[in-house]
């Protein structure tokens, strides 16, 4: 698929109105120049969303979302970007153009967009078998389940017979009906030499798999009687990959909104059972463990996750696979608790028997994370006895060292310490933690230093004296007018956060330069920029995202109307952030600069190029301790050897 023109995308926002876009999916009163409304990302009982028609922009008081008329669809639909500008655009009937696209990516948009209508196609007929089988509607009526809730899961149902789809798409023995088919997972072609094609699922209720765009990407099945298995799921495709989808998030996010959780359950059947007794914000894993993307995707929606697990062997197992998966994902902002049901229940026959209000204080009488970290590692280990704390200290190494050093992590640690008598600069130093702590207090104090022998860098060179090319804080002045880098004097090697403010002043004056920053040298530079204030990384980040809508700016006379117009409306933006007097302090100093296109690339290559230098410093530092300890494996000696040349040779 080819790149969307940034010209096209600073149109296509001057053409929509915000207030018009956002009025579709929130109630808006006039309120003076501006729009207000409840906020649909949190709740709420007086309004504090306010929409600004003249700044084409909207912003909650109350939770701080912000963003364009872009913004609010990938929010509140959760659409991804390129869908959001898609839908934008059909919206004031425009044509999305496309730059030069390769053979290979017009066969991939082509696959992927006949796999989908295909998808829809099976979807709605199962459907409509559904309507006329009655021993599948006596099944559903049978759990509890109403005509309303299969609906709105788009519920169906695929009859007993072995080539049921033909009805749809004509007869399998088509080669090209029977390629797409396969490749969907819909029909299964046996082996051998009389090998034939026949429907993957048959007499099962249907459960549609949707993206964030409510579109059908694969299917589960579920068995009417007994039989293995009993849940049957959709193969990976070019549509779909168990590792990065969640059945029911498409139908379950105004709910999660509303009740401000989500809840992880184990099956289909969990999900729409809960949604019909008044529990929409639950989804479910598709038959595989839960993985950080799963995570990563749930904690975009909300703050808080609670996963249900069955309290049998089985889910005991899933949860530490959870526990696992969301360890790295933590901050001290976000909740994740766990909830083991009696054996003999699901969620569904607990709120039956129990009722919503017992289920809905199950939820909050949860295991914090905390007490089922402990409780995994402390599992059949002796407190009392040496051998049983040291396997504790084991267990608990590899999931500590898969934390970011937050306060969370630091409260486990000295819980587990505790619990098993040992004090936590011993518990830091056995699982690899206390050379951090160190290094941490030294930066500080360092810091500390610093601050008193100079001012800070936003006192400093504002008064209307441009500063110069070499002005910046990590640089002082040597012998001759020599430049001396004074922080890589410091080890271990620590990344200079004066590096951030460079590559912000750059940005700044040339935001399109950003758009030739991969992945790899981005995660650098917000590393770097966190390291000075969590304002700085902040504002990093908004200046790498506008990198797509500015790019153009590098063109010359290609769209230059355009280009300062989508740039002024993100300095508009900032102006109303929290980041405004950071950023205004940062654009007086670059008032008047004669950076040039080429000074401004160098200095941004030259930065950026410090930074990986830094970086393969810190990870040869590492391998360093682990050598030292006898720990280090003949992988991390080789590493140690590779890292050697390249700064040999850096």
């Amino acid at each position: 698929m080819g790149l969307i023109p940034q010209s096209f995308i600073a149109d296509l926002l001057n053409r929509v109105d915000i207030v018009d876009v956002v009025g579709q999916h929130v109630q808006l009163k006039k309120a003076g120049a501006n729009y207000q409304g409840l906020c649909p990302f949190h709740q709420e009982k007086s309004p504090s969303f306010s929409v600004s028609p003249t700044k084409q922009f909207y912003h909650c008081f109350g939770c701080g979302v912000h963003g364009s008329a872009i913004g609010f669809l990938m929010e509140y639909s959760g659409l991804g970007y390129i869908e959001a500008i898609e839908e934008l655009a059909r919206s004031v009937g425009l044509t999305v153009p496309r730059e030069e696209r390769t053979l290979l990516d017009v066969a991939r948009q082509k696959q992927a967009l006949a796999l989908s209508e295909v998808m829809t196609l099976a979807a709605d007929w199962y459907q409509q078998q559904l309507k006329v089988a009655p021993r599948a509607i006596d099944y559903l009526k049978g759990r509890g389940l109403t005509g309303e809730i299969a609906k709105r899961y788009a519920m169906g149902y695929a009859p007993d017979g072995w080539q049921g789809l033909e009805a749809v798409f004509g007869v399998y023995s088509n080669e090209e009906i029977a390629k797409i088919l396969l490749e969907g997972g819909l029909i299964i072609q046996s082996e051998g030499d009389d090998s034939k094609r026949y429907d993957r699922f048959r007499e099962r209720i249907m459960f549609p798999i949707r993206n964030p765009k409510g579109q059908t990407i694969a299917f589960g099945g579920r068995i009417l009687d007994q039989g293995e298995p009993k849940y049957l799921n959709s193969p990976e495709t070019p549509l779909f990959s168990k590792g990065n989808t969640l059945y029911g998030l498409f139908e379950a996010r105004q709910a999660i909104r509303a009740k401000e959780f989500v809840l992880v359950c184990e099956g289909y059947m969990d999900v729409v059972a809960l949604a019909q007794l008044g529990f929409g914000n639950a989804v479910a894993t598709l038959g595989t463990a839960c993985t950080a993307n799963h995570v990563r995707a749930l904690l975009r929606q909300t703050d808080r996750i609670v996963f249900s697990f069955d309290g049998d062997a089985a889910g005991q197992r899933a949860a530490q696979r959870a526990l696992e998966a969301s360890l790295p994902l933590m901050s001290d902002d976000k909740e994740i608790r766990f909830l083991f049901l009696p054996t003999e229940h699901d969620p569904d026959s607990y709120v039956r028997t129990f009722g919503a209000a017992a289920f809905d204080k199950a939820i909050k009488e949860a295991m914090p994370l905390s007490s089922f970290f402990f409780k995994t590692v402390s599992e059949e280990q002796d407190l009392g006895t040496p051998e049983g704390r040291a396997k504790i200290h084991h267990a608990s190494k590899p999931l500590l060292l898969s934390m970011a050093p937050i306060a969370l992590r630091t409260q486990i640690l000295r819980e587990v310490a505790l619990r098993t008598a040992t004090t936590p600069p011993e518990l830091e130093a056995f699982c690899g933690l206390a050379q951090v702590s160190k290094t941490a207090q030294q930066n500080s104090s360092q810091a500390q230093g610093n601050a008193q022998s100079r001012p800070p860098y936003w006192q400093a060179n504002i008064s209307g004296t441009r500063p110069g090319r070499d002005s910046f804080a990590p640089w002082q002045s040597g012998k001759g007018g020599q430049r001396k880098n004074v922080a890589q004097a410091v080890m271990p090697p620590q990344a200079p956060t004066d590096l951030a403010e460079q590559i912000l002043r750059v940005l700044i004056q040339f935001p399109h330069l950003g758009k030739g920053l991969d992945l790899s040298r981005r995660q650098l530079i917000l590393k770097s920029a966190q390291q000075r204030s969590a304002k700085t990384l902040g504002l990093m980040e908004d200046l790498l995202k506008q990198c797509d809508l500015v790019e153009f700016l590098a063109q010359g006379d290609a769209a230059p109307a355009a280009g300062a117009a989508a740039f002024a409306l993100f300095q508009e933006q900032l102006a109303s952030s929290e980041l405004a007097p950071l950023y205004e302090i940062l654009r007086q100093r670059v008032m008047g600069s004669d950076l040039d296109l080429e000074g401004a690339n160098a200095d941004l290559n030259g930065a950026v190029k410090k930074l990986e230098l830094l970086h393969l410093k810190e990870e040869m530092t590492e391998i360093a301790q682990k050598i030292a300890q006898n720990v280090a494996s003949e992988d991390d000696r080789k590493r140690y050897r590779e890292l050697g040349e390249k700064l040999r040779f850096a």
